[in-house]
């Protein structure tokens, strides 16, 4: 008796556990936004995620409130600050430990930001030799001194 006692619980259990995993993890849609990420915070008593705001255009009225469950992705969206970025996202059924029902799953800059980091990358190339970057410098001083303050935005 104590054992079907102690199998019915544990297959209550068991089906209890599914269920509530399915309900927080299950997505119904999945969703593409771009914006000028505007926060990024890292909030959370038991459970704690990146939760942050990316503002769609112009008034306050086009902001959308979005979460990040991932942090490592939450790391690298924290130094996106203030630039347009482009996020894949999945609409979950219930937002239990979240803040928002919106789990950003990648990113991607957008725009003028996504150009400047293509030129950073070819930055940190050009930087492992030294001649290239004393053949450089001067040309640039002189033919475009805003690109050379670019340049030096990409250093850290």
């Amino acid at each position: 008796m104590k054992r079907k006692i102690i199998g019915a619980f544990v297959i209550i259990f068991i089906i209890l556990g599914v269920l509530t995993y399915g309900v927080t993890q299950y997505s119904f849609s999945h969703g593409v936004r771009s914006g000028k990420l505007v926060k990024l915070s890292k909030k959370g008593v038991l459970y704690k995620t990146y939760e942050g705001t990316l503002d769609l255009g112009s008034g306050d009225g086009l902001t959308w409130q979005f979460s990040v469950h991932n942090d490592d992705l939450g790391d690298q969206l924290v130094n996106q600050t203030g630039k347009y970025v482009r996020l894949e996202y999945r609409e979950l059924l219930f937002k239990l430990f979240f803040g928002t029902k919106y789990d950003v799953e990648s990113w991607s800059l957008e725009g003028e930001s996504q150009d400047l980091n293509y030129l950073c990358r070819l930055v940190d190339i050009m930087r492992t030799n030294s001649s290239i970057v004393n053949f450089l410098r001067p040309i640039i001083e002189k033919e475009d001194a805003e690109l050379l303050k670019k340049i030096r935005s990409c250093q850290k």
